[in-house]
């Protein structure tokens, strides 16, 4: 039975809903929740930039890549539709991965700026360069160094400063974002799911110690659901080894950014540059990564070997790589992807020069050539 509004009702009663229902058609239909964490690899040739854009909307920048190349990631980032960066990582201080962080916190705002703290270079002299830049050694290396430190401190004051330390987290809504190694510690205890036992630990044995940078690097997982999501910036091999040896603390993931743009070199280079080499089986082991990502300049390595690139093709579970540049020198030409999977490819023209990768919460997920569009769609894992 219907029942009637008495009449002394009807007015406070329907003018308010009728005023609601005007109110929803005037603004149209409610606004769609993103369902997919995106990813954009920036090509900005030797370093790294990758962009995170969380379902929530808000923003991360892992990496900045160097001053000349902050146009590109302005670039990516207005194709992605981001006018903020919620939070500026930087994974060390090497021009590769922080040179563009000022320039680019002049044009975009940023919120918090992320760091391991102070650089462990900063106040070096030219003896302490030379041992360890051998033959790409510049007098004078140690004063721009740090003048390019001090500018990213000055540009750093515009927002939030948060230094971060192994097992913290940072707090992007929509996305878990777990660090994993900073400052040259690693997780003490293994993520959720993780923590078996890693059979080439059998093989792996620490090498000379990294005392400059990339050793302090800030490794993240980030996770949206059951997908997940690895980048250790240029960690070198003891730090990677106390993160998967001799147990697993990261467990599978389904996309990695290929640690310290794979690079390797023979122990003939000395024990110091041997020590700095990437990939040891045991990381590619323990991650058996779906896809990597490859950011490396079409120049390649000035030097060293292929073995780290190798490791990573050898992969178990490797399904592609997807590259940021096609390599044309040195021994990882040996190793391009097809160009479908490659984002720039030594052609001069305009094209958006980036990888996409779009997440589900299922743990699918796709992968888009910015340059021509290609895209390759990766189903859940069973």
């Amino acid at each position: 039975m219907i029942k009637k509004i008495p009449p002394r009702l009807a007015a406070p009663v329907i003018f308010p809903l009728l005023w609601a229902m005007a109110a929803f058609a005037a603004q149209g239909e409610p606004p769609t929740v993103p369902d997919t964490a995106d990813f954009y690899f920036v090509d900005i040739g030797f370093g790294n930039a990758t962009l995170v854009v969380s379902p929530s909307g808000e923003t991360m920048l892992l990496d900045t890549g160097t001053a000349p190349t902050a146009a590109r990631v302005l670039d990516t980032a207005g194709i992605a539709g981001v006018k903020r960066i919620d939070y500026m990582l930087l994974t060390h201080y090497h021009d590769d991965h922080f040179g563009a962080a000022a320039a680019l916190a002049d044009r975009i705002p940023v919120g918090t700026f992320v760091d391991h703290g102070s650089s462990v270079e900063v106040g070096k002299d030219d003896a302490w360069w030379m041992a360890r830049r051998g033959p790409w050694y510049k007098p004078g290396r140690n004063q721009a160094y740090d003048e390019s430190v001090a500018n990213y401190e000055k540009a750093r004051e515009k927002g939030s400063h948060l230094i971060v330390k192994a097992g913290d987290t940072i707090p992007i809504k929509g996305v878990t974002v777990q660090v994993l190694t900073a400052g040259g510690k690693v997780i003490a205890q293994p993520v959720e799911g993780a923590g078996q036992a890693n059979e080439p630990c059998h093989d792996f044995a620490r090498r000379a110690p990294d005392d400059a940078e990339d050793a302090q690097s800030i490794g993240t997982l980030v996770s949206f659901g059951k997908f997940r999501f690895v980048y250790l910036g240029d960690l070198t091999w003891n730090e990677e080894g106390a993160l998967f040896c001799p147990e697993d603390k990261v467990g599978p993931v389904d996309a990695y950014v290929v640690t310290h743009h794979a690079q390797s070199f023979p122990r003939t280079m000395g024990d110091y540059y041997w020590g700095l080499s990437a990939c040891p089986p045991c990381e590619l082991a323990a991650l058996r990564p779906r896809v990597a990502i490859l950011s490396l300049p079409g120049s390649g390595h000035r030097g060293g070997d292929e073995n780290a690139i190798k490791v990573v093709h050898d992969s178990p579970g490797l399904e592609d790589v997807w590259q940021t540049e096609k390599v044309i020198d040195g021994g990882e030409k040996d190793h391009n992807a097809p160009d479908d999977f490659i984002a720039f490819i030594g052609r001069r023209d305009n094209s958006p020069r980036f990888i996409k990768l779009s997440a589900h919460a299922d743990g699918s997920f796709t992968v888009t050539n910015g340059r021509n569009g290609f895209s390759k769609a990766y189903p859940a894992r069973q």
